[in-house]
């Protein structure tokens, strides 16, 4: 018997203009798509694509909704849109940066504008910054956690080198050379293990 046919999205969580999240993107993507099961699609989302009201006019929070979910359940047709998105997916990796210790705000609204279409969904933490970002995944995991998604135990902590280019969207010899020896393609492919079982499992 064939597997189910499952959609992952790779979610760039930054929008902050310049930003080094495109770049890491295509390193992250490069070693996993060639790893994808036949019964798993990829799909990369920026959140520079949806943008979010940062105010609403709903009279009622999400966790209020009644499931499953409607089409029209959200006053704000942008919302709808996003909650029609998030549906579609089975899983999810969320690349995100560390700012002052914690995620982007972009982020945090793309999740909280949503509460059911997240529920039960796989999820994988990837995050960067000069130490890794791992402040910032620790807070993230907690979030995906309170929206009962089951979140990898694995998690990959990418660090930059001295000479990384955001605007120019260049990570430079030195950050590629660290995450060479400090095997973050072995990291991101044990990760990856994890989260396929976890899209796998009954």
């Amino acid at each position: 018997m064939s597997a189910v046919p499952k959609r992952l999205a790779f979610i760039i969580a930054s929008t902050r203009t310049p930003r080094a999240g495109p770049a890491i993107a295509k390193v992250v993507t490069g070693i996993i798509t060639p790893l994808l099961p036949a019964h798993i699609t990829l799909t990369v989302i920026d959140l520079m694509d949806h943008p979010l009201p940062l105010y609403t006019a709903d009279p009622i929070i999400p966790a209020g909704i009644t499931r499953p979910v409607p089409a029209t359940a959200y006053a704000d047709p942008t919302t709808n849109a996003w909650s029609a998105l998030v549906r579609s997916f089975d899983a999810f990796i969320f690349l995100t940066p560390q700012y002052n210790w914690g995620y982007p705000a972009v982020l945090k609204l793309a999740l909280d504008a949503l509460y059911h279409e997240w529920a039960g969904k796989p999820a994988l933490v990837v995050s960067y910054g000069s130490r890794g970002g791992g402040k910032a995944a620790g807070q993230l995991k907690q979030v995906l956690m309170g929206l009962h998604m089951r979140v990898c135990e694995r998690g990959v902590e990418l660090p930059f080198g001295k000479g990384h280019n955001l605007g120019g969207g260049d990570l430079g010899q030195e950050t590629n050379d660290r995450w060479r020896a400090e095997k973050k393609k072995a990291e991101m492919v044990q990760a990856w293990d994890e989260l396929v079982g976890l899209i796998d499992a009954p």
